[in-house]
């Protein structure tokens, strides 16, 4: 799951330090998997689920091909419909992201 610059900021404000449940790969940041699961996951629930990500708050709807899916990964998937607006909200936010995207050497 990629982070925007406001997911980072928003958590750090919960008191979690970015070291915990991020890391840059390749310019981008990424949210932090420990044991398969979110570093956020304790195994039964989110701990940060008001204040979650952009991209965890559309779950399983992801972005594709410049359209709004559902994740296939996604074992509860069928249990979803894309609500309209999905598509430009996702749109908007892979911009963001893209802006926000640290220059690698």
């Amino acid at each position: 799951m990629l982070l925007t610059n406001d997911d980072v900021e928003r958590l750090e404000r919960l008191g979690f330090h970015r070291s915990y449940f991020s890391r840059e790969i390749n310019g981008w940041l990424e949210l932090k998997n420990v044991d398969g699961r979110c570093a956020f996951n304790d195994g039964r629930r989110c701990l940060v689920y008001e204040g979650r990500p952009e991209g965890c708050r559309s779950y399983p709807v992801v972005h594709s091909g410049g359209r709004a899916v559902i994740d296939g990964d996604c074992p509860h998937g069928e249990e979803f419909e894309i609500e309209p607006g999905s598509d430009e909200r996702l749109v908007a936010l892979v911009a963001r992201l893209k802006s926000e995207r640290r220059k690698t050497k």
